[in-house]
């Protein structure tokens, strides 16, 4: 697969060795906000494992669930 020439641009996807997918859901100001996505609990315990938990973001605890969205694609 080609390799875009802005891969940090919206929507641009990308498979890690893992097993996940992430996604680039929004740039600006060379800040980039992703998505990803893990195979099972225990791939996600195993690459977050270093990282310091800091508790829930607000922002997005105040979004719907999943199937929210769901139910607008059948529409």
């Amino acid at each position: 697969m080609e390799e875009p020439a802005d891969s940090t641009r919206k929507a641009a996807e990308y498979r890690h060795d893992d097993g996940s997918v992430e996604i680039v859901f929004a740039v600006d100001d060379g800040r980039v906000l992703t998505v990803r996505e893990y195979p099972d609990e225990a791939t996600f315990d195993e690459a977050t494992g270093a990282a310091a938990y800091v508790g829930q973001h607000e922002g997005v605890t105040d979004l719907p669930d999943v199937e929210a969205f769901r139910d607008a694609d059948e529409s």
